[in-house]
């Protein structure tokens, strides 16, 4: 859990870095996870049985809580989870069909979000334009979820490739293919297309990202590294890129790159997301 908050400078830019404990209530497959102001709200790990458990980090005080428990057990490696409209919606998450889930926040209350039963093996989910948009491990498709319309396939096209993390910048969606590196996806023409770099170096499309966020405008990565200095440190590495569109096409430049903390060997990059004060 988030027990401290510190400042690291990054090439003279100012990134924010929480620092972290393992807890046995933070997922330990991939999961989808929401932030809502300073919270954080996660589905229990939910291994090796379905759970109906969620629980909320406060990142002001550090403390896990918990919130009533959802109607349908889910595993949390197989759900998605997005915000739309100040709402937290819960989808998929189990073998067959199941009706959508969704937390006011506000009321700490759960409901159905329609009598609709959809199916969906989510490892990677995202917010955009009142969606939520998710990565359907099954059949390697984008497919997408609204309150208003149900859910459909957005791309037609599958992925042939491991996807390490997806996130939303200026409402574009974002990922980090293991071979391509980092693409943005396409909403109109439903396709992923590549990140093209500005500064003239190939890193955007090789690089192999761990996690990512929004960070203030800009795209923050980040990876671990082997620290040469300590055998059993690992640095969590940090690269801010900002984001440009020139006609069909957004062109990044990498603005700052390096460590913004070393930490123990086992560590594993969960999560990143965004948090207001």
């Amino acid at each position: 859990m988030i027990t401290s908050t510190h400042d690291y400078q990054v090439e003279q830019r100012s990134c924010s870095l929480a620092g972290l404990l393992t807890s046995p209530h933070f997922p330990t497959f991939y999961s989808s996870g929401v932030s809502v102001g300073s919270e954080i709200y996660f589905p229990d790990h939910g291994w090796p049985f379905p759970s109906t458990k969620v629980r909320v980090l406060d990142t002001r005080s550090g403390t896990i809580r918990m919130v009533p428990s959802m109607k349908v057990a889910r595993w949390a490696h197989k759900e998605a989870m997005g915000l739309v409209d100040g709402k937290i919606y819960v989808i998929g998450g189990t073998y067959g069909k199941n009706q959508v889930e969704v937390l006011d926040p506000e009321t700490q209350t759960w409901e159905f979000a329609g009598e609709e039963k959809v199916q969906c093996n989510s490892r990677f989910s995202a917010s955009l334009e009142d969606k939520v948009y998710m990565v359907d491990l099954e059949h390697g498709r984008i497919s997408a979820y609204s309150p208003r319309e149900g859910i459909n396939n957005v791309a037609t096209e599958r992925l042939i490739e491991h996807m390490n993390c997806m996130c939303v910048v200026e409402n574009v969606i974002y990922a980090c293919f293991k071979r391509s590196g980092l693409m943005w996806f396409d909403t109109k023409l439903k396709v992923w297309r590549r990140l093209i770099d500005s500064g003239g170096k190939a890193t955007l499309c090789s690089f192999n990202a761990g996690k990512m966020a929004e960070y203030e405008g800009k795209l923050a990565v980040f990876w671990t590294q082997i620290n040469t200095d300590f055998v059993e440190k690992v640095d969590i590495r940090c690269r801010i890129i900002a984001m440009d569109r020139v006609g069909e096409e957004i062109r990044g430049k990498i603005e700052s790159s390096g460590s913004v903390a070393t930490c123990s060997y086992s560590i594993t990059l969960s999560h990143c997301l965004v948090v207001s004060d």
